[in-house]
């Protein structure tokens, strides 16, 4: 059998503002008229589906590291999932906003709060939403956790999620090759691509 390796990113995410985005962009909930209790609500209940509890949404910034992208709003939803003998494991999933220009298209027809609170509530929405394609996959792939790559480790400041120390850790980086490197041919790998195909 053929081995599959993934590439991995070599530069980080390009994030839009909230205003150049689009339905026809795959994004939603641009516009909705829900709060963002009732989204708060909606998260918990397709994060309940999934099997965590919600204990707490903590609004905040992400104030980013190396100052090349905007502080974006966003929550902390802070849940926790039953383990083993009914022992409670936590877990943080971080939802960031996509980030609003001071001065934008949309920020003419209302203020600029107003903007930044489309802009949660459009997060809240697609989390929603993203949480909810994770309940179908488990469905489709028995065996598959969604929620374990937020389940924390430590505690308090030191606390990290699994995905975080992944990404973190040196170890975990060197078990993908590099993006850039060339991989010797042998018989178990394979080079392919990918197309869309009604």
């Amino acid at each position: 059998m053929a081995e599959f390796i993934p590439k991995q990113q070599t530069k980080a995410l390009v994030v839009p503002y909230f205003d150049e985005v689009t339905s026809e962009g795959g994004w939603r909930g641009m516009s909705t008229g829900k709060s963002i209790e009732t989204l708060k609500s909606e998260v918990t209940q397709a994060l309940a589906r999934l099997g965590g509890v919600v204990a707490g949404f903590v609004l905040g910034t992400r104030v980013p590291i190396d100052g090349n992208e905007p502080d974006r709003e966003g929550f902390q939803i802070h849940y926790a999932i039953e383990g083993e003998k009914g022992k409670m494991v936590p877990g943080r999933l971080d939802i960031c906003a996509l980030p609003v220009r001071q001065k934008s298209r949309r920020a003419r027809a209302g203020s600029l709060e107003r903007q930044k609170e489309a802009s949660l509530k459009m997060g809240l929405f697609m989390a929603r939403d993203a949480l909810t394609g994770l309940w179908f996959l488990q469905v489709l792939s028995p065996g598959f956790a969604p929620l374990m790559p937020w389940m924390l480790v430590g505690s308090g400041k030191k606390a990290r999620t699994i995905t975080q120390l992944w990404s973190e850790s040196p170890v975990m980086k060197r078990l993908l090759p590099p993006a850039d490197s060339e991989f010797e041919k042998d018989e178990n790998t394979v080079d392919g691509e990918f197309k869309d195909v009604d």
